[in-house]
């Protein structure tokens, strides 16, 4: 499946234990953690869900591909994952408040935070103000 459409027929989708601060501050051999992990076992998407999320990048802390995470570490894994799944080629993280974090959220089709929202705007107007007095 192209795109992040897998995201809806995801075993876990719709499941907030996956993300849930409580998850994450779980000790990795609970039941629940047991149970989220058998979930991903057979899930087709880990690979995809690694690269979606980021999680070392981002400091993710809960369920994602396979793996129980705490501040971007993995606690826990579920049988059958393989280490080629961990591969994070996906994007860098943005630098928000800068012109650059805003082009980059408009590169990956977001819409930009207020911070670089506000960068962005600063960094046209001063362009524009340049512009100006190079012209006069």
């Amino acid at each position: 499946m192209s795109g992040n459409g897998w995201v809806r027929t995801a075993p876990c989708a719709g499941d907030s234990r996956f993300t849930s601060e409580e998850t994450a501050a779980e000790d990795p051999t609970t039941p629940l953690v047991a149970s989220l992990l058998s979930i991903c076992q057979g899930c087709p998407f880990r690979a995809q869900c690694v690269e979606l999320v980021l999680p070392s990048v981002s400091l993710f802390d809960g369920v994602c591909g396979g793996r129980l995470w705490r501040n971007g570490q993995v606690l826990a894994t579920c049988e059958g994952a393989r280490p080629g799944e961990l591969r994070e080629r996906g994007r860098r993280p943005i630098t928000h408040g800068t012109e650059a974090g805003a082009r980059a959220h408009n590169r990956r089709g977001e819409r930009a935070c207020s911070l670089c929202l506000e960068a962005g705007r600063l960094a046209q107007q001063a362009r524009r103000a340049r512009k100006r007095a190079a012209g006069t």
